[in-house]
Order: C-alpha cells, then structure tokens, then sequence
C-alpha cells in the first residue's frame, strides 16, 4: 500500500540553506575566515594578523544575521518600491555596522592586550577614526547580501518543500477517493445479484428464500463493518466470501461443491478489502449458473516469492469467445493498481468448457519509495 511517510522530513539540501542554525552560520563564515587565511597565507602574509582580521572580521556575522534578517522582513513587509528598496537596505547597512564595529573593537583589544598586556591606552581602539571605520564598512555589503542570498535561498526551499507536501497531500487525497468509488461500486454490484439470485426462490421455496434474505442481511453488515477500509486481512476477506457463498450453496444446494486451499499462515496478511468476494461472484454468476450438473470452485491462497497468490477457480461453462470484461475484473484491476501499483496483477484463463481461472497477486511486502 501507498506508504504514509512523515511529509516534514528536511532534506540535506534544505538543511543547508537554514540562516536561522547558528552552527550552520557559524560553519558558513568560519569556511570564509579559513578560505582567505589560507589564501593570505600563499601570500606570505602573517597567520596571527590573517587569524585575527579574518575570523574576527567574519564570525561576528554569524550572531548579527538575525539582526540582517529582522530589518529584511521589516523593509518587505512596507512594500516598497526598487528604489526605496535598496535605500531601506543601505540605512539597515548602517544600523548594522554599529554593533559590528563594536565587535571588532572588542576582538582588536581583547588581542592586543593579549599580546602586549592590559592598559587604558589599548582601549584607544573603540575611538573612531578613518581607517578602522572606512575598514569595517568595506566588508558589510558582501556579509549582508550574502546573509539576504542566504534567506531567499531558504525562504524557496522551504516553499519548494510545501509545495511538495501539499502536492503528496492532494494525490492521497484523490488516490484515497478513487478507492472509495471503486470500494462503494462492489456494494450494489454484488446486492443486486444477490437479490436477483433471492428472487428466483420468492415463489418456488419461500422457506428458502427467506433464509438466505436472513443470511444477506448478515452478509451486508459484515460488509459494513468489517470491509469499510482500503484493506482488510485475508482471514476476514475469507469469512466475508464464506458468508456469501452460504447463500449461493442454499440456492445451489447440492449442485456446488467448494474446495478451500488456503495456506493459515497467510490469514494475517492485509489484502485489498473485497478483492476476492467479486471474483467468487463472477464464477458463480457467469461460470457455474449456466453448468448442467455439478459445479466446484475452488478458492486458494498461497505464498510464491515474494508475492500472495490468491485464485478462484471453477469447471463451469468457461468462455466460447474473448473475455469482456466487465465490473469484477475492471474494478478489481483498478483496485489493485491504486493500491499496489505494478506490483499487483489479475490474470484470467478460460475455455470453452474448462471454466474459469482467475490469479491475484499481490506482495507481501511493499517496496521503498
């Protein structure tokens, strides 16, 4: 059966694309720091100084870029237009730059008087001046839009992701609805025959008919309460073809005879509900009911493979031209690609006079997907 998996499940590639995990920010930014350390380094140029402008100059983007992606939604949630747009982003550039400044401040003294000791003129450096804010500035624009890139990246994975679960959502839907029209057409499919079946007996053996209406009744409840899923196990799908065929051998009476071959280990399986009752209707409908003299049918259910092999089998008239099919075995069919896919098949045989053979099978086992 189509496999009901957890639709939220995210994927690597969406993972990836997740500014709102500091780990992954601070992975982001921390690949950046050692690319151009390693590249200042073919340089020639001192890993301490590369260590402290590079980590420094980019980690603290890691702990601002809530702060980027607040101002984002705040400037889309006005509406402006292209030019407004990119002013709004300019101004939150700068709004931005405050706290970065600071954090490199902090990270340029925490170093210095690591290296040369603590003094009230190392805390020159949070004294503004040309160069360490023209410095700073210089690498915001990148870190910000690169931050921007980052959340529409993940804003239309996000939706990609919705669309795919509402899209798995809406074909189970129609998968679901198409099982239930095919399950409803099986009900006044199979009460009609088994009324027209009734009504031969209304005038010749009331008693007997009587009884099988009794039998019905009992039939359809189980039917409604027992057969109103998608699948059932075998054991009641079993039960359900017993109860029917106590009507049809009570019409019969000693002119059908039938033979059960069912492996009791299978009982358990989950079958398509109603998947064998409309096969044992049309070999009692159409194979037996035109037999002079006695008819057997014979129903099995064994394991070959991988797969549930169900058959039923009669040595009625069998068919003089090409099968037409007809709603059992269209419904059926239809049933079990809904189901199953190509992993189930129906196949019939026939002969003039050999009667009929119909064989499901279906896997015990569902696939992956």
């Amino acid at each position: 059966m189509m496999a009901d998996k957890p639709t939220n499940t995210r994927r690597v590639p969406d993972f990836l694309l997740s500014w709102d995990r500091l780990g992954f920010r601070l992975l982001v930014f921390g690949s950046l720091a050692l690319a151009w350390i390693l590249q200042g380094l073919l340089a020639d140029l001192p890993w301490q100084k590369l260590v402290v402008t590079e980590v420094g100059g980019l980690m603290p983007w890691a702990f601002l870029t809530p702060m980027v992606l607040a101002l984002d939604r705040r400037i889309r949630s006005k509406r402006l237009g292209a030019g407004g747009f990119l002013g709004a982003h300019l101004l939150g550039m700068v709004l931005v730059f405050v706290p970065y400044w600071l954090t490199l401040r902090t990270i340029s003294l925490i170093w210095k008087c690591s290296e040369s000791g603590w003094s009230v003129s190392q805390f020159m450096a949070f004294v503004p001046t040309t160069m360490n804010l023209v410095g700073a500035f210089l690498s915001v624009p990148f870190v910000y839009f690169l931050i921007l890139l980052g959340s529409a990246a993940m804003k239309h994975a996000q939706a990609r992701q919705q669309e795919e679960i509402e899209a798995g959502r809406l074909a189970r839907q129609l998968s679901e609805a198409r099982l239930a029209l095919l399950q409803r057409q099986v009900h006044p499919h199979f009460l009609f025959n088994a009324l027209q079946a009734i009504s031969t007996l209304l005038h010749r053996d009331p008693e007997t008919a009587d009884r099988l209406l009794v039998r019905l009744s009992s039939l359809l409840r189980a039917m409604l309460e027992d057969a109103s899923g998608q699948t059932l196990s075998l054991r009641t799908e079993l039960e359900l073809t017993r109860k029917y065929l106590d009507i049809e051998q009570a019409r019969f009476e000693d002119r059908l005879t039938v033979e059960w071959h069912v492996d009791d280990s299978l009982l358990d399986v989950q079958v398509p509900s109603l998947i064998v009752l409309p096969l044992v209707e049309n070999a009692v409908r159409h194979g037996l009911s035109g037999k002079v003299g006695p008819g057997r049918l014979t129903i099995g259910a064994v394991s070959q493979g991988p797969s549930l092999v169900l058959t039923v089998e009669d040595n009625g008239v069998g068919a003089t031209r090409p099968i037409r099919s007809g709603l059992g075995i269209d419904n059926t069919r239809e049933r079990l690609a809904a189901i199953h896919g190509g992993r189930a098949t129906l196949s019939v045989e026939t002969a003039p006079h050999s009667g009929f053979r119909a064989t499901i099978h279906i896997p015990l086992r569902e696939e992956p997907t």
